[in-house]
């Protein structure tokens, strides 16, 4: 008998309220972000972006990295430059639990500009506070669309890259950006955006290997379950 409680409809899928399914793009982004290397993922809607967002921070977790999961639609876009940035550094302080005034540190540093601020950021807090990798997963950033002042988002995001050879420590963090968007709507500036340096990871339809764990939930036998799900 089939059980219908098996399957999760919509939504992202969480390990402990259904079953996930696995696909070469969740070995893929895993090891990028094994490896700090910055990766994105921008695929139409209901692909599965969420859900193997959130499989790949526990698996991270598992190996000592910790995570930050930036949801922008939470930072919301009826909103000022400086709420904007405040609102992303609030949350990375939230998540890992650091110990800083977030509002008081951001204009104490108003005399920089704020892809430096931003990028100062990781040098004065989250590299001295947090001694463990970091992977930063900032989601639906397509609602930046809508936004004229978050290329210097994206250019801190390149400067932190490209650092690497004269900071050590910005190999500590890494960051992987999801959204609904093409790299040229999210910042037409070649010079400073980050995905001409980055890997970007392709969300593809199941093979039917990779489909067979859902046999288990129609109830039948195995040939059956394979021929349904072919």
């Amino acid at each position: 008998m089939a059980n219908p409680d098996f399957y999760t409809v919509g939504g992202t899928v969480q390990a402990e309220d259904g079953i996930y399914l696995s696909r070469h793009a969740d070995e893929e982004l895993l090891a990028l972000c094994l490896n700090r290397i910055f990766a994105y993922v921008l695929t139409p809607r209901q692909m599965g972006k969420s859900s193997l967002m959130i499989r790949t921070a526990e698996q991270l977790f598992e190996a000592g990295i910790r995570s930050v999961i930036i949801d922008l639609n939470e930072v919301g876009v009826d909103v000022s430059a400086e709420q904007w940035y405040l609102g992303i550094l609030t949350l990375i302080c939230e998540q890992l639990s650091l110990d800083l005034d977030v509002v008081d540190w951001w204009h104490s540093n108003n005399h920089l500009g704020r892809t430096q601020r931003l990028t100062q950021f990781f040098v004065d807090v989250l590299l001295k506070k947090i001694s463990n990798s970091v992977v930063i997963f900032v989601d639906e950033i397509d609602t930046t669309l809508s936004l004229d002042f978050t290329d210097d988002f994206y250019a801190a995001v390149r400067s932190l890259y490209l650092n690497r050879a004269r900071i050590s420590d910005f190999h500590r963090v890494s960051f992987v950006l999801i959204g609904v968007a093409t790299p040229s709507d999210l910042i037409s500036d070649k010079n400073r955006t980050p995905f001409n340096i980055g890997q970007r990871i392709d969300l593809t339809d199941f093979t039917l290997e990779e489909a067979m764990p859902l046999a288990e939930g129609l109830g039948l036998a195995t040939a059956e379950a394979k021929d349904t799900l072919s």
